[in-house]
């Protein structure tokens, strides 16, 4: 039996996309319902980003309905398979996609509990209020898995471990939306995904890249690093890094590789929250080309923080000690190259994103070299930003957060 709890959903009928559905869904005899994401975010008081995925349950055919919605709203719609449909709006506010869908199972509650997490197997009937912006009586709360709670205690908890299995995807998306939420994953569901890692190595490369890019942009997304490496999950993602972990600390680096790496990656947080006083005539166009978008889905922002992380991926295969025992690493600049690009490869990243992490990589160590000097040549500095291209302000940005992490922002060097 499901339990239904009445919620107060003041924004749902102030929602124009939910208002005209409600409109589309008139005379229509079976019913329509919202579930997913979206409603979690109302639910949360989440704003709106400027893209909304919203999805949506009906009984009876999803085409019409769509060709219907789409009709009403202005947008264009494509068929996903032959049980559903997507509605794309596009407008100055942003894109806004509608998945519509036939239900899983003969019942709401049968959708839901094919769901992922109880947070997002909530749900409200759409058809059967009507579509005025003050509607006084919000529909009733669906809520089969106890999701509101879940949502009131900020866990993210999956519906059944066999989750994992029907789609390995949720093995990351589960991070990503503690991430995203600032949510904790319940315990039993942790064990789920350590027992189960290995099977994200069966997800498509594009679907992991995803789930990494929007994990990598939330803030700070260090410690959801180390989740994923704890889980297990890091491993199967970014096997690239396992070799870092090894290698212990050589001077002048204070720390073990990869915690050395991690550290880079608390710098970067620190960096981007400290923008404006730390580079105060440059903040304001940094910000906004961080902030841009190399390819769909994919930020320079995000970028920055994958290279912190695996900045020294070329150092294992470089490694040697001199005779006066000195570690030493070099050309691990490049030895890196050939590994970031099978990782771009894997994750299905185009040219742009791809050429910009080999630039930040090619020339990561070069602002390094130019502050160990008394004074720089405007030649030296001119060359630097001519090779670096498009990669040099990031290349400066990474390199601050190197130094700090490999001698410590107290260090005199530092300081120069």
């Amino acid at each position: 039996m499901s339990a239904t709890r009445e919620f107060e959903l003041g924004a749902l009928w102030q929602d124009s996309y939910l208002r005209a559905m409600a409109i589309a869904a008139s005379g229509r005899t079976g019913p329509l319902y919202l579930v997913g994401g979206y409603l979690r975010d109302m639910l949360l008081g989440r704003s709106r980003t400027r893209r909304a995925d919203l999805d949506v349950v009906v009984w009876g055919e999803p085409e019409q309905f769509g060709r219907n919605l789409a009709a009403a709203l202005n947008g264009s719609i494509i068929r996903l398979d032959p049980e559903a449909v997507r509605v794309i709006i596009r407008s100055a506010e942003g894109m806004v996609q509608i998945d519509i869908s036939r239900p899983k199972g003969g019942t709401i509650e049968d959708d839901l509990a094919a769901r992922d997490f109880t947070v997002n197997a909530l749900t409200v009937r759409l058809d059967t209020p009507p579509p005025q912006p003050a509607a006084p009586h919000p529909p009733p709360l669906i809520d089969p898995t106890g999701g509101l709670d879940d949502l009131k205690t900020k866990r993210v908890r999956v519906i059944t471990p066999s989750a994992f299995d029907r789609d390995p995807l949720r093995l990351i998306r589960a991070v990503r939306l503690a991430a995203e939420l600032g949510f904790t994953i319940e315990e039993i569901t942790r064990e789920s995904i350590v027992q189960r890692a290995s099977l994200l190595g069966t997800v498509a490369g594009e679907r992991l890249r995803d789930e990494l890019f929007r994990i990598l942009d939330t803030v700070p997304a260090a410690p959801w690093i180390d989740q994923l490496d704890a889980l297990q999950l890091l491993r199967v993602l970014v096997p690239e890094a396992e070799a870092l972990k090894p290698v212990p600390a050589s001077r002048p680096h204070r720390l073990p590789l990869w915690e050395h790496s991690l550290q880079t990656l608390w710098s970067i947080e620190l960096l981007l929250t400290n923008l404006e006083r730390l580079f105060p005539d440059e903040a304001v166009w940094l910000r906004e080309r961080l902030n841009r978008e190399v390819e769909a889905g994919v930020t320079e922002t995000a970028i920055l923080k994958l290279l912190a992380v695996l900045h020294d991926v070329g150092k294992p295969a470089t490694r040697s000690v001199r005779p006066d025992g000195r570690v030493r690493f070099l050309g691990h600049e490049h030895a890196g190259l050939p590994i970031l690009a099978r990782l771009c490869a894997r994750l299905r990243l185009g040219r742009p994103a791809t050429n910009l992490i080999a630039g930040i990589e090619r020339y990561h160590l070069w602002p390094i070299h130019l502050s160990s000097a008394i004074t720089v040549a405007a030649k030296a500095q001119y060359r630097f930003f001519k090779e670096g291209g498009d990669a040099a302000p990031l290349v400066i940005l990474h390199s601050w957060a190197d130094l700090r992490a490999t001698i410590g922002e107290e260090a005199e060097a530092f300081a120069r």
